[in-house]
C-alpha cells in the first residue's frame, strides 16, 4: 500500500472536512473553525496534518505546540473539549507509524520535547503502545444521549422531588432564561463566568477569546444563554452548536456565587440546554470536560442528568531523556495527590 503525508492546505481541507463529517470519531473541536480559534484566540502554532492510503484519507491529524507545565511539546486538539485523532482503519498498525514519524519530525525541527496524543480507540492505543509512551491521566467527557434519555424520562426517572424543585424554584421566583445578542450582555456573562472561575483558583479566559468566538459562529452555530430576574443574574451558558452531528456542546458556565444558596443554578440552566437542544432535533449534548471519577461532585450532578463518561486514551512520547525523567517524578507527584484526595 501506498502511504503519505500532506499538510493541511487549501488543497487538501476539503477531505479535512469531509473526514470530520462522516467519521463517527468527528466533532465541533476538528472543524477548520476552531482551528482558527485555537491559533487566533489561544495563539498556539498548528502542525495539522492528513493522512493517506492509496490517495484516500485515513487519519486526520490536528496537532498544536502547547506546553504542560511550562514545557512545549505536540499536542493533539490542546484547550478542547475533545482532543483524539481521527483514524479511519484501526486495524492497520501502520497508520500510527506514519503518524507518529510525522510527528517527530515536527518534534525535532521545532524542538519540542515531547508528543502528546489522543484516541477513542483502544485498538489504536494499543497500536500506538507499542513505542514506549509513559503513562497519561485518563481523560473524557460527559455525554448525554437524548434519544435514550428524553426530558420526560430524566425528569420523572433521573430526578428525585428535591431536584425538580431546584428547577422549578426559579419558575416560581419570576426568573427567565435569554438568549444574549448584545455586547452589554455578554459582558455581564463574562463577569459571572470570570469570577466563578476565580472563585476555583482556575484561569478564565479573556474577554477577547469571547470576542473571537462572536466573530468566527453564528447564532445557529453558537448559543448564550442568561438565566435573570431583572437586574439579577443568577448565572448563563455558552453552547456551540453543530449541526452535522446534531450535537450540542456546552462549554462555558457562568455562574453567581453571591445567589442565596435555596438556588442551584446549575440545574435550572442545564435542563434549559437540554429542552433546547430536544426542540432542535440534536441527539447529543456534551457536558464537557470531566474527571473520571465517580465520587467528583461535577461527574455526579452530571451522571444525574443521565450523562456517560466518554473515556479518551492518551499517550506521551518523550523527546529527551530530561523530559522523560522530570515527568516521571511529576506524574508520581500527580499520583500520590489523587490518591489522598479522592480518599
Amino acid at each position: 500500500m501506498d502511504y503519505h503525508i500532506e499538510e493541511l492546505s487549501n488543497k487538501n481541507e476539503m477531505d479535512w472536512k469531509r473526514l470530520c463529517e462522516e467519521s463517527q470519531e468527528g466533532n465541533f473541536f476538528h472543524t477548520l473553525q476552531w482551528k482558527r480559534i485555537l491559533e487566533q484566540s489561544y495563539n498556539f502554532k498548528s502542525h495539522c496534518f492528513l493522512l493517506y492510503r492509496n490517495n484516500e484519507p485515513v487519519a486526520l491529524c490536528p496537532f498544536y505546540e502547547a506546553s504542560i507545565n511550562g514545557v512545549r511539546g505536540l499536542i493533539s486538539l490542546p484547550d478542547s473539549d475533545y482532543n483524539h485523532l481521527i483514524i479511519t482503519d484501526q486495524n492497520d498498525p501502520l497508520l500510527a507509524y506514519h503518524i507518529l514519524g510525522k510527528c517527530n519530525e515536527i518534534a525535532k525541527e521545532n524542538k519540542l520535547s515531547f508528543i502528546l496524543i489522543t484516541t477513542f480507540n483502544e485498538l489504536t492505543r494499543d497500536h500506538f503502545s507499542k513505542y514506549n509512551p509513559l503513562p497519561f491521566p485518563v481523560g473524557g467527557d460527559m455525554v448525554l444521549d437524548l434519544e435514550e434519555f428524553s426530558p420526560d424520562r430524566i425528569w420523572n426517572d433521573n430526578f428525585s422531588k428535591q431536584e425538580r424543585k431546584y428547577i422549578r424554584r426559579f419558575e416560581n421566583d419570576g426568573f427567565k432564561i435569554k438568549e444574549l445578542n448584545s455586547i452589554e450582555d455578554i459582558k455581564i456573562f463574562y463577569k459571572y463566568y470570570k469570577a466563578n472561575l476565580e472563585i476555583k483558583n482556575a484561569s478564565p479566559y479573556p474577554f477577547s477569546h469571547f470576542e473571537d468566538l462572536l466573530k468566527t459562529y453564528s447564532s445557529t452555530e453558537m448559543i448564550l444563554t442568561m438565566l435573570y430576574k431583572d437586574e439579577v443574574v443568577a448565572g448563563g451558558q455558552l453552547a456551540f452548536l453543530h449541526e452535522p452531528k446534531k450535537t450540542m456542546y456546552m462549554r462555558y458556565l457562568s455562574l453567581n456565587r453571591d445567589m442565596p444558596t435555596r438556588y442551584h443554578s446549575t440545574w435550572c440552566i442545564y435542563w434549559d440546554c437540554i429542552e433546547r437542544a430536544t426542540k432542535m432535533g440534536y441527539n447529543k449534548i456534551c457536558f464537557g470536560r470531566t474527571p473520571p471519577y465517580q465520587n467528583d461532585n461535577h461527574y455526579q450532578l452530571k451522571e444525574k442528568f443521565g450523562c456517560r463518561f466518554e473515556k479518551e486514551y492518551s499517550l506521551i512520547i518523550p523527546r529527551s531523556h530530561l523530559f522523560k525523567l522530570g515527568y516521571n517524578i511529576y506524574y508520581n507527584i500527580y499520583n500520590f495527590r489523587k490518591k489522598h484526595t479522592t480518599r
